[in-house]
């Protein structure tokens, strides 16, 4: 870890006399981090499907994270990977698909790929979305405005989405499309490493947070992080039992979890 966090946690700690950064749950009040089923109950059931979803909102999840993808037609589809091959029986890049045959695809157990569209019709406002925006394969911005008039043509209230998105070109046009969207900036180690007070003070500027690889988080990053009134939500690499026990003791702000139910449970042991 860079030495400009370090300096900044310690200067940090000096302006509070030493104190936790985490007053909640020394003041009495509950810690309770959001439960985000990522890809839906991803664990269970296939994942991105309406089976993983319904699972996901069965389990109590506080939102249902779902990764966008545009295929050759212009369709916004729930996928993870930039080809279908490992979630589906078929082969090739979503964007060289069209919205027909990535439908012909079976996605596990017999479900097909959802449309966006499809997941705000079925679900409409009775839950809450943590969507993720994503460039193209050449690194152009393609689904901003559209992914917006869905949440608007299904009337979403913007209090049950979250948008996330390792752009940075991707948070900063949404902010700009519409400045009262909740926002969070995804980041890589690379930039957890670079840290700063300006830099979070940027982040601050347009989103509520940042999502951050759970492997590579230390209490002094959270800390740091929630100093500067910045949420944090940690998302795993199918590793989430390895690392939840240490995130619920960091007490991170959201938990992407694989298995909501899970998760649930381990937070009602915590207490």
């Amino acid at each position: 870890m860079r030495k400009s966090i370090t300096f900044l946690l310690t200067c940090v700690l000096l302006l509070s006399g030493c104190s936790s950064i985490h007053t909640e749950a020394a003041n009495g009040s509950y810690y309770s981090p959001l439960i985000i089923a990522h890809r839906g109950a991803s664990a269970v059931e296939p994942e991105h499907t309406f089976l993983s979803y319904d699972q996901a909102i069965d389990d109590e999840a506080d939102y249902i994270e779902i990764d966008l993808r545009r295929t050759a037609d212009g369709e916004l589809v729930a996928m993870h990977d930039e080809t279908v091959d490992r979630t589906t029986d078929g082969k090739g890049l979503v964007e060289e698909l069209t919205l027909k045959k990535v439908k012909a695809l079976d996605a596990g157990e017999g479900q097909t790929v959802p449309t966006m569209e499809e997941i705000l019709k079925r679900y409409g406002s009775e839950v809450h979305y943590y969507i993720e925006t994503r460039e193209d394969d050449k690194g152009k911005l393609v689904m901003e405005e559209q992914l917006l008039q869905l949440l608007k043509q299904y009337a979403i209230p913007q209090d049950q989405v979250i948008l996330q998105s390792f752009s940075k070109d991707s948070i900063h046009a949404l902010h700009e499309l519409d400045p009262e969207l909740t926002l969070v900036q995804l980041l890589k180690k690379k930039d957890v490493e670079q840290l700063d007070r300006e830099g979070l003070q940027a982040i601050k500027d347009i989103a509520i947070g940042v999502g951050i690889y759970a492997g590579i988080l230390e209490e002094s990053v959270v800390d740091l992080i929630q100093y500067h009134k910045l949420e944090i939500h940690a998302y795993y690499r199918g590793d989430e039992k390895e690392w939840t026990e240490k995130m619920l003791q960091y007490e991170v702000d959201g938990i992407f979890s694989d298995d909501p139910a899970f998760l649930a449970n381990k937070m009602e042991i915590k207490e």
